[in-house]
């Protein structure tokens, strides 16, 4: 019996449950779950938010209910970049992945990272056609553009590793908890203990002394924003375009009961340079509605 009990009590911290819950219980789970993590619950707004929630759930009859008091309150807790996803929005969601492209213009590499929705398999032929392309022409290319505009997230894993060959290995970045404990965030020999896929490059080498310029725009969002704070490390990097999306923090998911994700902004992130941001937009060294133009201008004072 006191084994039950204890599952009972301590089983939904792994989404693990003897009964079905009710609503309310379903609910006021992810309430604590979302006190326990959320980057902003130390904030009255948030003290306020969550002793109105927990009364509400009193009147949920469904799970459906429950989710939609969740919706209203996570960005209290979490910020802007939180959100609930429903099992009825992850079914109607289509797996969508577009490769990256890339130009060679007399050794100007122009380079578009897509935002990136894939399976593992799809994630290693994104890093690895960037990867095989720079090992390829190591010897010709004279300078790089990284193009992330409309790149508004998903798994920063493949679009980390694909350009790495042009990130120096180290700490790139550093998730930052409302505390002040950080986690860091590595490349080491073609390998980054961060985002979702297992990636497997094809060459490990490094391309030094090459102006690198980016390109930012407002639709540079969540992994597209933390790919443009990795490359912060390159020596000769200089970004142009528009500020970024601003949803520059770091989200865990947890899942509930009905299949129900709960994607809850838990840090923020500091780059290379040690600046934090918080859900704030990366703002580009030249703002200007021709990047490219702009970026070509740059990188021919170096010839």
């Amino acid at each position: 019996m006191a084994v039950i009990v204890v599952i009972y009590i301590y089983g939904p911290n792994i989404n693990f449950y003897l009964l079905p819950p009710s609503p309310e219980r379903y609910g006021k789970i992810a309430i604590k779950k979302m006190n326990t993590y959320g980057y902003f619950t130390n904030s009255k707004a948030w003290q306020k938010t969550e002793k109105k929630a927990l009364v509400d759930m009193h009147s949920a009859h469904n799970y459906d209910e429950a989710d939609a008091i969740l919706q209203k309150i996570i960005k209290v807790a979490g910020g802007k970049h939180s959100q609930i996803v429903t099992t009825k929005q992850i079914t109607t969601e289509t797996e969508h992945y577009e490769e990256p492209t890339i130009i060679n213009d007399n050794g100007l590499v122009t380079i578009h990272e897509p935002q990136f929705q894939g399976n593992t398999q799809q994630a290693n032929e994104y890093a690895n056609k960037i990867n095989d392309f720079l090992f390829k022409c190591k010897h010709e290319i004279k300078s790089i553009i990284i193009d992330l505009s409309n790149n508004n997230g998903g798994d920063m894993a493949p679009m980390i590793l694909g350009i790495s060959s042009i990130i120096p290995d180290g700490n790139i970045l550093s998730f930052v908890s409302p505390d002040g404990t950080s986690e860091r965030i590595s490349l080491k020999k073609g390998t980054i203990n961060a985002g979702g896929a297992s990636i497997d490059l094809n060459h490990n080498i490094k391309l030094t002394n090459v102006p690198v310029a980016v390109i930012i725009n407002k639709q540079t969002g969540s992994s597209g924003e933390m790919t443009a704070l990795a490359l912060k490390k390159v020596s000769k990097v200089k970004y142009f375009g528009q500020n970024s999306a601003s949803f520059t923090s770091v989200n865990r998911s947890f899942s509930l009961y009905t299949g129900t994700t709960m994607y809850l902004t838990t840090a923020g992130v500091k780059d290379s340079k040690n600046k934090l941001y918080v859900n704030d937009p990366i703002v580009p060294d030249i703002q200007t509605n021709d990047p490219y133009g702009q970026a070509k201008q740059w990188i021919d004072s170096f010839n």
